[in-house]
């Protein structure tokens, strides 16, 4: 197999630890197994890594950000909006929040900046409306 990055042919089978960062969060993940190069040090990991890999990548980014679902729903609570409403005011889909808030789809980062902006400021929700 050749080096996906500089197509040197020098791969290996490797065990490794992999450190992740995010947000001034760290995480190591063991015994991460995969193929690297001999010359550049590029890795390809196997199907189980990269999945723990993956899993542990989103875990951090929740842990830093939040869930954004729950967010949706306080600051809805806190408006005191039904989904529909604030759905009709974002111009979405009216079961676009309720899938939000359950988790089911992930709301796009403008969105949950603007709802975290309506928070602070709920006078906009209104103007909002009004547009």
């Amino acid at each position: 197999m050749r080096c996906p990055s500089c197509g040197h042919t020098g791969m290996i089978n490797k065990v490794v630890e992999e450190r992740l960062s995010y947000g001034g969060k760290s995480m190591t993940l063991h015994e991460m197994n995969g193929q690297f190069c001999s010359h550049c040090g590029e890795g390809i990991w196997d199907e189980e890594s990269y999945r723990r890999y993956a899993e542990a990548q989103e875990g951090l980014v929740r842990a830093v950000k939040g869930e954004p679902g729950a967010d949706i729903r306080r600051i809805r609570k806190k408006l005191k909006v039904t989904q529909a409403e604030l759905a009709l005011a974002f111009g979405i889909g009216k079961v676009a929040f309720s899938r939000y808030e359950r988790g089911e789809t992930r709301p796009s980062a403008p969105l949950v900046k603007l709802l975290k902006l309506i928070d602070r400021h709920p006078d906009l929700l209104d103007e909002m409306q009004n547009m």
